[in-house]
């Protein structure tokens, strides 16, 4: 089975085609390991092979495509099998491969869970690209990912963190610092509020020290992933939360500072993120 694998900033995807996908499920290897049919219950199975660093490629996610005249289907499954809605940085790679591909010249169109996604080529060096990555508008009143919402109020405290839920397509409970604190510490707490009952469907934290709209450090701990070094969607949670609470104005972007380098998030007048994606290598999956 074919795959490509993808970085973008710092967050790293593997990409196959559905009809690979779907050829794979057909073989022995397909069959011992228990990808029998094409299901997404199979492709999450296969995406926790894919993504283990020891056995397997290798990756933070999976994404399952299909190439149309005009636009891409798109489906991302994380490192443990789940499903996600949407991933920012899994929407850059799948962007960046069909730019390197050809299959588009400087525009294109994802269909995801959550709708479709416009996204824009602005710059290419060999198989390094300069993105923008539609993310979309905020939702502060998302009763599915958040049944405890109460009108009006946009903080809420879990076992004495306080957070600020939103949803960017998928659920994000934004933590604001007051100060900075160790990184076991800021494990600890992701972890405590990724798996929280509160959360149905469990969410994605971002843990924030922010000290205006160019002087901002975040922790991302996503759901069915962990740590990682940076999330386009949670980029843009942190600043749709930033401008709720007024802590950056309406018109301001916000940039932040990741190990992967800086993501720079404007909202004019949905959000969007300005995206780098590397194509890594071109791979055979035997199992």
């Amino acid at each position: 089975m074919i795959f490509y694998k993808t970085v973008s900033a710092g967050n790293d995807f593997l990409h196959v085609t559905v009809e690979d996908f779907a050829k794979f499920v057909r073989t022995n290897n397909g069959r011992a390991l228990g990808v029998t049919d094409l299901s997404k219950a199979s492709k999450g199975r296969l995406a926790e092979c894919l993504c283990q660093r020891q056995t397997g490629p290798g990756a933070d996610g999976v994404i399952f495509y299909s190439v149309g005249k005009k636009e891409v289907q798109f489906e991302i499954f994380n490192r443990d099998g789940s499903e996600a809605e949407l991933s920012g940085n899994g929407m850059a790679g799948i962007s960046a491969l069909m730019f390197y591909q050809g299959k588009f010249s400087d525009r294109l169109v994802l269909n995801t869970r959550t709708g479709p996604k416009t996204h824009y080529l602005l710059a290419q060096d060999g198989a390094n690209f300069k993105l923008k990555i539609e993310i979309g508008s905020p939702d502060f009143q998302n009763t599915v990912f958040f049944p405890f919402l109460e009108p009006g109020k946009y903080a809420y405290t879990h076992e004495q963190i306080t957070f600020h839920p939103v949803s960017v397509g998928n659920p994000h409970a934004v933590v604001l610092l007051e100060r900075e604190l160790p990184d076991d510490d800021l494990e600890q707490m992701g972890k405590k509020l990724e798996g929280a009952a509160i959360f149905p469907n469990r969410t994605n934290v971002e843990l924030v020290l922010a000290r205006g709209h160019e002087d901002c450090r975040v922790y991302y701990y996503e759901r069915g992933v962990g740590r990682t070094v940076s999330s386009s969607t949670g980029s843009a949670a942190v600043f749709a939360v930033l401008q709720k609470i007024e802590l950056i104005k309406a018109q301001e972007d916000l940039t932040i500072t990741t190990p992967a380098g800086k993501i720079k998030i404007s909202g004019n007048p949905g959000i969007s993120i300005e995206n780098y994606s590397k194509i890594v290598y071109k791979g055979s999956y035997v199992a």
